[in-house]
């Protein structure tokens, strides 16, 4: 018998894909993109430049070997769970390191060739000058070593949850934890640990750093390899571990108790409040969460307020820092907005997957309360969350007013404060009410969730930096700063979340059945003509 037949045969399935192909050459080019733009911002003659281009794209490949990482795997097990499929692989003889290692194979091929296509634009760098061969070598080195860490974590993850958005929780809360708490638990006084920076050595992402030849001479360099070691340490052992639980977690019995308990995750407790949201909206009645899935973001709330308050002691800055305090606070809208996301594409997915969203639709149900309810449900669980955060941001403006700086102009600075708060605070209100558009219509339309959830995010989040950095390369002004950068691509991100969830709220109302009906997106192009055709999925009168 083939050794490990499940990987050969993926490995043959990926090398007669077009997208194998496709996104390296994507990953080239985005890199040689960013590598053009850093050239053309800081185009001043200095010898820096070199060191300024490889680390923005060392900084961009870590990035994405954490994020590709984590989403290529967290749903490649649970999806087969879900599907009832992983049981039939073990009526062969194939064991659980078959299947764990041939999934791995098949996630992996196109998030390695994209780090590695970015690999020669990094070494591009040595031309430029301030980099050296070995700094280019071990940022090589340490991407290839933090994917291979993240791309078990997310298996492990879904070995263990048949949910799709549980599993991706799961994966990015216990990567946060690996790479955090061990450094900051070092660095509480009351252990008087005498070299406290020894704990980084136990975090994956002391490699990303300690790669850059500043900080690998700035620490003993024993501690680089030893904790690359750690990291391949860390992620074999969530292999294997993987590999114990996968032929234990596939049988009837336990999808029978989940789909039980998704009964009750999806009802909401008590017959007061049942009636109460029934007269509301019936399906608001379906799509809201208990009391657990909403406590759960005040608990990843107070873990981003605790890590606030402990910055105090890890890095030397003022504990009402403005710089400190707006990254925190977009931290936080962050974890709102893409839970939000998440939760918005979930329920629609899930029912479409099933075919229930198609029996519903045969009842006296119109699409208009289907979509009233699933927002409801998100305002229900989301309003206070962001309350909360918009109370902190007047919190921490006015105390940041009150610890000015001696010296400063009184007037300037707090109308720069003012200015930064309101935008944060703005932006987070309009990304909020896109994304539940959007992360409803991509959850309609897209077959995974975490997929959905990943393009509204894409949407709403990450085009205006795109759009800004394109300005920027046609302006030539130079690298931006910070503020700039926020306040820019605020009042971007305002007109593209403007039209995002415009587009997304028409197509929800015109298209829903016809999308339903046909399980996927209608063509938008011939919109008039089919407008005139009989819609799917009529409701009974």
């Amino acid at each position: 018998m083939t050794l490990l037949p499940v990987v050969e045969r993926e490995l043959r399935v990926a090398a007669r894909r077009r997208g194998t192909y496709w996104s390296r050459l994507t990953a080239a080019v985005g890199g040689w993109a960013v590598a053009a733009w850093t050239l053309l911002a800081a185009s001043n003659g200095s010898t820096q430049n070199g060191a300024i281009v490889f680390r923005i794209l060392a900084a961009l490949v870590f990035v994405y070997a954490a994020l590709a990482g984590i989403l290529t795997t967290c749903d490649c097990l649970s999806e087969e769970k879900r599907e009832g499929t992983l049981g039939l692989l073990f009526l062969t003889d194939l064991r659980g390191y078959d299947v764990v290692f041939g999934k791995l194979a098949s996630t992996s091929v196109k998030t390695i060739h994209g780090v590695l296509a970015v690999a020669p634009v990094l070494a591009v760098s040595l031309v430029l000058g301030a980099v050296t061969g070995g700094e280019v070598a071990r940022v090589v080195l340490v991407s290839v070593n933090l994917l291979f860490f993240f791309l078990s974590v997310g298996l492990f993850a879904s070995s263990v949850c048949r949910l799709d958005n549980r599993s991706l929780g799961l994966a990015v809360i216990l990567s946060v934890l690996w790479l955090t708490v061990i450094p900051v638990v070092a660095r509480l006084d009351f252990l008087h640990i005498a070299n406290p920076d020894v704990a980084f050595i136990f975090s994956p992402v002391f490699g990303c750093f300690s790669a850059l030849e500043n900080m690998y001479n700035r620490f003993p360099h024993p501690w680089f390899w030893l904790n690359f070691l750690l990291t391949q340490i860390y992620g074999w052992s969530l292999l294997f571990l993987t590999c114990w639980i996968v032929p234990r977690s596939w049988q009837d019995s336990s999808a029978g108790k989940q789909r039980r308990s998704l009964v009750k995750v999806k009802s909401v407790r008590g017959t007061g409040e049942r009636k109460e949201v029934l007269a509301v909206n019936v399906f608001l009645w379906r799509a809201a969460q208990p009391g657990l899935q909403r406590t759960v973001v005040w608990l990843a709330l107070l873990a981003i307020a605790l890590m606030w308050f402990a910055l105090d002691s890890i890095l030397p800055v003022a504990r009402f820092d403005v710089t400190k305090d707006i990254l925190t606070l977009i931290l936080a809208g962050v974890v709102v907005k893409a839970w939000l996301a998440s939760e918005a594409c979930s329920t629609l997915s899930a029912d479409r997957r099933n075919a229930a969203m198609e029996l519903l639709l045969t009842t006296p149900l119109p699409e208009k309360e289907i979509i009233k309810g699933q927002r409801l449900a998100l305002w229900r669980q989301f309003a206070e969350p962001a309350s909360a955060i918009f109370l902190a941001n007047i919190l921490l403006l006015g105390m940041e007013i009150l610890n000015a700086p001696p010296g400063s102009n009184l007037t300037d600075y707090r109308n720069l404060l003012v200015g930064l708060h309101v935008i944060t605070g703005a932006s987070l209100l309009v990304d909020l009410l896109a994304l539940s558009w959007t992360g409803m219509w991509q959850g309609l339309v897209q077959r995974k969730p975490n997929r959905a959830a990943a393009l509204a995010l894409v949407q709403i989040l990450l085009v205006p930096y795109l759009l800004f950095f394109a300005f920027d390369v046609m302006g030539s002004g130079g690298i931006p700063n910070a503020f700039s950068v926020l306040i820019f691509t605020n009042i971007l991100g305002f007109a593209s979340a403007f039209f995002f969830a415009q587009n997304a709220n028409t197509r929800l109302v015109q298209w829903f059945r016809r999308v339903v009906a046909e399980g996927v997106a209608p063509s938008f192009r011939a919109a008039a003509a089919e407008e005139e055709a009989t819609p799917a999925l009529e409701g009974a009168e």
